[in-house]
């Protein structure tokens, strides 16, 4: 009787120190132009610009990608068609007629010295912020929930009445009440 060779084990190796270095590379590349992106477009803006079948099968590259880096098995190839798949996006985006940010703000002096920038969006907050880190950056959205909230204490509500009085009237200081001054002693 002949002995059949053993069938090949199933069990993966850890890959070699130049496929580790391969695949490191390929990620960094990945990783480069995924921040471009971001810096163009907005922190996961893009796939939301174009229509959901194309949303999805990028997504879906993106579980692939992170599974061959799980695995360490395929991450060159999972990271190049990934690359392929950022480049549809911004054309599918571009060809929707969206643009990317324009980093536009607009700005005020602050009490304290510091300036403040308010975008139009949150992600044009975000590429403002990172552009410009000594600034104190706030999206309109943001400045809404503010006021919002601001809104509902007596202040911002005699506010409201003052300026519906007076049109034209502004807002140059805003101050608040320590504990202390709202219960002081009566001097009498």
């Amino acid at each position: 009787m002949v002995n059949k060779p053993a069938k090949p084990s199933k069990q993966h190796y850890a890959p070699s120190q130049g496929a580790m270095r391969r695949m490191q590379d390929a990620l960094h590349e990945y990783d480069r132009a995924a921040t471009a992106m971001e810096a163009k477009w907005g922190i996961d803006r893009l796939p939301w610009l174009v229509e959901q079948g194309l949303r999805g099968r990028f997504e879906a590259q993106m579980d692939l990608l992170n599974k061959a880096i799980e695995t360490q098995q395929d991450v060159e190839h999972q990271v190049s068609v990934t690359l392929r798949g950022l480049a549809a996006l911004e054309q599918a985006a571009i060809a929707a007629g969206h643009e990317p940010l324009t980093g536009d703000y607009w700005e005020a002096q602050m009490d304290d010295g510091k300036v403040l920038a308010i975008t139009r969006n949150g992600y044009e907050a975000g590429k403002v912020a990172s552009e410009h880190r000594e600034m104190v950056v706030y999206s309109i959205d943001e400045i809404a929930a503010i006021v919002s909230g601001w809104r509902k204490d007596k202040a911002g509500q005699i506010t409201d009445i003052a300026k519906a009085m007076w049109p034209g009237a502004a807002v140059e200081k805003v101050r608040t009440r320590t504990e202390k001054e709202l219960n002081d002693d009566i001097p009498f």
